[in-house]
């Protein structure tokens, strides 16, 4: 009995450090800003109305957690869909969930914060045991710390998405693997009803069916190159099919409730978000990393907005060099996932600021965590690199609770 003890341990301890490391140093950082530092323009001194009645102490508690579109999803747990320009752009599964866990607990802050928390915690489990399957427990164990101190992993525990979107990506994935089928269909259902890129998960899935590797039958054609499949289409490949239902129903809700059933596309208007060609964003915001440059060179403009355009241009380019780095040594699933992820993520400018929330999008791509830490062997890299995210993710959770715009 005691040697599966041993085996377990060293996944543990990396699960909770990750978890229990990560959201502290956001918590502790966030709401330390909140009471110590001013906040942005004419900010609110609190959530608005959804923190309110909570007085001091709970605007104190709130404020690493309820920013910016965290009022939109719990307005709709709330309310329902009543904006059609603007709320439709924000899927209904989250908020579904809070609306329903929040007749429970009487708050829906309390129920988004316990969701999300819960979907991290769980990801993050999940997260270790697919890499180990590909990669092995040590890798497994760096992966999970570096995904967990990335500098906008602090919406692993805000009233967003990106918590619950990555356990239905990870659990669709992980299920895949194992090679059940109807859990992986099922569960990207559900991620194509959380974020609008959730029906991507339908092809990587039909990559991973068809090339492997697969936990539930041998390939019927082991030495396969090139594009040749090396596992033969069956009935269960239809469970793929299931993946776009998702986003099909809230469609149709959309349909029925306000007549339009692309609504959740037309309100991207309201954001100012269009395609400007593949990887359009990454080259404007490369025009604008070059501005900061001269800005702090020449003196001309404050350092603290030029070293963030800096800053967000390079995270972005290390994003593309890591998604080069899984497709050329993780199975070719792992690299249709990331690419197929990364492309829209930077493609679709935001005018006053081309990267703008790009490095969130990039938080749920974790194949290119898997990738990083494969790639840090050297224990004093790894350290130093970890060392690097938690001083971002805290400076960036200090900016997120006091109202400046982080992603």
């Amino acid at each position: 009995m005691s040697a599966p003890t041993r085996t377990r341990d060293p996944a543990a301890r990396s699960v909770a450090f990750a978890f229990l490391g990560s959201r502290l140093l956001v918590w502790v950082v966030g709401a330390v800003s909140f009471r110590s530092f001013p906040l942005a323009g004419d900010a609110p001194r609190n959530g608005g109305d959804v923190t309110r009645a909570w007085g001091a102490l709970g605007d104190t508690l709130a404020a690493p957690a309820v920013r910016w579109d965290a009022s939109w999803y719990l307005d709709i747990a709330r309310h329902g869909y009543r904006r059609e320009a603007i709320e439709p752009a924000f899927f209904p599964l989250y908020s579904v969930l809070v609306r329903g866990l929040g007749e429970i607990t009487r708050s829906e802050i309390l129920a988004a914060v316990a969701i999300s928390l819960a979907a991290f915690a769980a990801s993050l489990v999940l997260l270790h045991r697919l890499t180990t399957l590909e990669l092995g427990a040590d890798v497994a164990g760096r992966t999970v710390v570096l995904l967990a101190f990335f500098p906008t992993a602090l919406f692993f525990s805000a009233v967003y998405t990106e918590a619950l979107f990555l356990l239905l990506e990870l659990g669709a994935f992980y299920a895949a693997r194992r090679g059940r089928w109807a859990w992986a269909g099922a569960l990207g259902a559900l991620g194509s009803a959380t974020r609008n890129t959730g029906w991507l998960l339908a092809p990587v899935l039909l990559v991973l069916y068809l090339y492997g590797p697969r936990g539930d039958r041998e390939p019927e054609v082991p030495g396969a190159t090139g594009l040749r499949p090396r596992y033969a289409l069956r009935r269960d490949v239809l469970w793929i099919a299931v993946v776009p239902v998702g986003l099909f129903a809230y469609l149709a809700y959309m349909q029925i409730h306000f007549g339009d059933w692309l609504a959740p596309y037309h309100a991207q208007d309201y954001f100012h978000r269009t395609f400007d060609g593949p990887f359009s964003a990454l080259w404007q915001g490369g025009e604008k990393a070059w501005d900061g440059v001269r800005d702090i060179l020449g003196g001309d403009g404050p350092f603290g907005p030029a070293a963030r355009k800096i800053a967000l241009f390079l995270v972005a380019c290390g994003a593309l060099g890591a998604c080069v780095g899984v497709i050329r040594r993780l199975p070719a699933a792992y690299g249709a996932f990331a690419l197929i992820s990364i492309v829209p993520a930077l493609s679709f400018p935001y005018p006053p600021g081309p990267l703008a929330s790009s490095l969130r999008y990039l938080v749920v791509v974790f194949p290119l965590f898997m990738w990083l830490g494969l790639r840090l062997t050297d224990r004093r890299a790894y350290v130093a690199t970890v060392a690097a995210f938690a001083v971002m993710l805290a400076y960036c959770a200090g900016m997120f609770s006091t109202w400046h715009f982080v992603a």
